[in-house]
């Protein structure tokens, strides 16, 4: 704004300038030209000021409009953090629901457990309802922090669900009850399995 207003005060000049050159007064000025010069000097004032006034209201409509965008942008962020925080701990209701079923220790969240009782009933596994419902909603999670990478506020409220979840992610797709490729923003948090040693050491 301010190098706008230097540039409307030096055209001004300059246009006051070529006025007067071009008018070739003859010196000493006359009265009557002298006020004449006077009215023009006036008139380039007068409109260099609406000039100015002009630069100065619209830089701060843009000011205003410019804030006016980023405060909606930050509620509208504000809204999408708050609706994938509500959305992370409905995931995590259902989820643990679903582990809980036949009286399992929920807190343990081991799919191999689960299908280990479940092999004793002569059920492999593969099948299970709940073990599908599971895996339809692990896909759910797997969308949406794939939706979210580009939001760093929104991931950050899901990456913590993508971690505590992953070792079940890697479970149900050795099952056959999900693809690993459509799991992958959960299974890159599976936990390193654990080191085998080497028995030629021992």
């Amino acid at each position: 704004m301010t190098t706008l207003i230097v540039f409307v005060v030096v055209a001004t000049l300059l246009l006051g300038g070529l006025g007067i050159v071009a008018s070739a007064p003859s010196w000493p000025l006359a009265p009557d030209t002298l006020a004449l010069f006077g009215v023009y000097g006036l008139a380039l004032v007068a409109a260099m000021g609406l000039v100015v006034l002009l630069v100065v209201i619209v830089a701060q409509q843009r000011h205003q409009q410019q804030t006016l965008i980023e405060s909606l942008a930050g509620q509208q962020r504000q809204q999408r953090s708050l609706e994938t925080a509500q959305l992370m701990e409905r995931f995590v209701h259902q989820a643990e629901m679903l582990l809980a079923k036949d009286s399992l220790d929920p807190n343990k969240r081991s799919v191999q457990r689960c299908l280990g009782l479940d092999a004793l009933r002569g059920n492999s596994g593969r099948g299970d309802p709940n073990y599908h419902r599971l895996a339809r909603l692990f896909e759910w999670l797997a969308d949406t922090a794939d939706e979210a990478r580009n939001d760093p506020a929104q991931y950050r409220l899901i990456e913590p669900i993508l971690r505590q979840y992953a070792e079940i992610a890697d479970q149900l797709c050795r099952v056959g009850e999900v693809q690993a490729e459509r799991l992958a923003p959960l299974l890159q948090f599976q936990p390193s399995p654990p080191a085998i040693a080497d028995e030629s050491a021992l």
